[in-house]
This record gives structure tokens, sequence and C-alpha cells, in this order.
């Protein structure tokens, strides 16, 4: 009595693993084919989840909290500069000319005001550079606001000495 339920049990196994494997095979077709209603989830070592999206490009450079994603504010970031930081007198803030489209204008603002201490448009200057002359202002932190042509915003804080 012993040995047929094993056997059945052994036949029943069976028959799941392969069911389960053709399952697999049928669901690993559907996503190399790009089914956008299926929605993959990736992990790294600890069980963080670092990717959840329609796509099977799991990324494992992420951390949790970060995206993955190529807005025109990520796009700008690494192609500006402002220097020196700390400021002392003189902020001179320089750009890259493959942005230079992107960026409208760009306010200096204080750290814990509303009001905008200097504003530039972009699109009247000829260089790819503008200074902000920073020697009146009080020491403290400031912002420097990037409004780009997307309607999207980018900032940089830079400080004063």
């Amino acid at each position: 009595m012993k040995e047929i339920f094993m056997k059945k049990t052994l036949s029943l196994s069976f028959l799941l693993l392969l069911f389960s494997s053709c399952v697999y095979s049928q669901f690993a077709k559907i996503l190399s084919q790009g089914d956008p209603s299926i929605v993959l989830f990736g992990y790294d070592e600890s069980g963080n989840q670092i990717f959840r999206g329609p796509s099977g490009n799991v990324c494992n450079t992420c951390r949790p909290g970060e995206e993955i994603n190529t807005t025109l504010a990520n796009q700008v970031a690494n192609k500006i500069q402002a220097v020196p930081v700390p400021v002392k007198t003189d902020l001179t803030v320089l750009w890259d000319l493959s942005i230079r489209d992107f960026i409208v204008s760009i306010d200096l603002l204080p750290y814990n005001a509303f009001n905008i201490t200097e504003s530039i448009n972009i699109r009247s200057l000829a260089t790819n550079s503008y200074i902000f002359r920073m020697s009146h202002l009080p020491y403290g932190v400031y912002y420097l606001k990037f409004n780009l042509s997307d309607g999207s915003v980018y900032t940089r804080t830079v400080t004063k000495n």
C-alpha cells in the first residue's frame, strides 16, 4: 500500500514539475515579447526592491529610492558647473553647449527666503557662462534654480563665506 502511494506521489510530482516548466517557458516567452500587462520586480542580495517595471532590464546598481530615468533635469545636472564653492565674491556658472537650448533661465535664491535675488534669461546670453556677483549678499546657503524648457526645475546648492 505504501509503495502504491509513493508511486502515485512521485508520478504526481513529476507531472507538476512538467506542468510548471511548461508554464515557466510560456511566461518567459511572454516576457521576451514585452507584454506591457506584466510587471517585473528585481531585488538585490539583501532583499531590497531595486526594479519595478514592464521591461526585463533590471538595474543591479540602483538602490531603493533611486530612479532609473533620463529626464531633462538629470541630463542637465552632469553638464553644469558652479565654481568656486564656497563663494567669496563671484559665482561663475558654466554649462555645456549641448544643453544651452534646454536651460531657459537661472535664478539665485537665498535658502531661507522666497524672493529671487537675481534672475538671468539664458536665451539673451551669447556665452555659455554667467557670473553672479555675490559680494553684496550676506553669508549663507543659496540655491541656483535652473528652469528648463520642458517645465522641470533643477536646483544646485552653493554656500557663501
